[in-house]
């Protein structure tokens, strides 16, 4: 009998200390948090700052450095395309009647129309001091350029026939076929004067063979 008042009041005074010791730790933890009465469950934290919102302040300047930084690459990218160069070909005559093709870095892309005005202009003062010289008579217009299928129609003012003899009028012809043939290679040439395909050209009647070779 002895022994099971022992063992029972063993048990006992066991099964109070664990009781105490649960409760005691839960109220020091309990301590530490902050939950809502209006929770059911786990609570609803109160006063806790969110550390990844930005303020209205920290948004402005945000946004003020990534408008800067596209402003800035736009800025960039019109730079490269200012710096960037084209090649431009024009044919001209050399002080030994050779036509030769002249090239020009330009910051506008070639076209056919580019070339044939900076060949109607005439050879640069820097390259007239070098012997070239041009056939083609000064203040002649284009008209025109026209793109059907395979050819190109090039249509200039009357005074590209004036002046000089028949072999002028071969060599100035020669000047404007090479200068469209170079960015338009595999096409067929044909000179239209005051929009009228041309036949015969300058005071001498040259019979100018179209297309142009």
């Amino acid at each position: 009998m002895n022994t099971f008042f022992k063992t029972f009041f063993v048990c006992l005074f066991i099964a109070f200390g664990f009781l105490s010791y649960k409760y005691f730790s839960m109220k020091e933890h309990s301590d530490d948090l902050f939950v809502s009465k209006t929770s059911t469950v786990f609570g609803i934290h109160e006063d806790v700052e969110d550390k990844t919102a930005f303020t209205k302040e920290q948004k402005e300047h945000l946004n003020d450095n990534i408008n800067q930084e596209q402003i800035d690459s736009k800025k960039e990218t019109k730079s490269d395309k200012k710096d960037e160069k084209y090649t431009h070909t024009c044919y001209f005559y050399s002080n030994n009647g050779q036509l030769i093709p002249l090239k020009r870095q330009l910051s506008v892309k070639p076209t056919i129309e580019s070339q044939i005005s900076l060949l109607l202009k005439g050879p640069l003062i820097s390259e007239t001091k070098k012997g070239y010289y041009s056939e083609i008579p000064a203040n002649v217009d284009l008209i025109s350029v026209k793109r059907i299928d395979n050819n190109v129609i090039v249509n200039l003012s009357s005074n590209f026939g004036n002046g000089g003899g028949s072999q002028s009028i071969e060599n100035r012809v020669k000047q404007l076929s090479k200068t469209v043939k170079s960015i338009a290679p595999g096409k067929n040439v044909y000179l239209y004067i005051n929009d009228k395909e041309v036949e015969y050209l300058g005071g001498d009647g040259v019979y100018i063979k179209q297309p142009l070779e």
